[in-house]
């Protein structure tokens, strides 16, 4: 199993069951770009792009999208997906995870380079992850 599905399955455990909040992983070999989970709660729906780094970052800027960047953290294609459907008024966002917890990302967030600094000010625990996970989507 892939690091970034052991994060996302540390952060689930933390939910209701499936019959409070429903979740999906999507998986689609015919289309790419699409968020990796939906959520879908009394409250609403929820999708989410989930990544992961090895490491918390140190010294370089994370970037998400860059051109100059060979392998960028998330491609053109998930990028495009998530800000069309943003723009659409949906609810989506990413997640990057790494050993020690994940940074949740809003609001077209993934466009922009996150620094060394503002990634540990955004660190959270997978359990609080979860609950803001439930807080989008289970009534309010």
């Amino acid at each position: 199993m892939k690091p970034e599905n052991r994060f996302r399955l540390s952060v689930h455990k933390f939910l209701p069951p499936p019959k409070e909040l429903h979740h999906e992983k999507m998986s689609n070999s015919y289309s790419s770009g699409t968020a990796d989970d939906w959520y879908s709660g009394s409250g609403g729906d929820l999708w989410i792009e989930y990544k992961f780094l090895a490491r918390v970052p140190q010294r370089a800027i994370v970037w998400l999208v860059n051109p100059n960047v060979k392998k960028p953290i998330m491609s053109a294609l998930q990028q495009k997906w998530l800000s069309g459907r943003y723009a659409e008024g949906r609810n989506v966002g990413v997640i990057i995870g790494c050993p020690v917890g994940g940074v949740i990302l809003r609001d077209l967030r993934w466009d922009y380079p996150i620094t060394p600094q503002e990634f540990a000010k955004w660190l959270m625990p997978r359990d609080q992850i979860a609950t803001w996970l439930m807080k989008e989507t289970l009534r309010k």
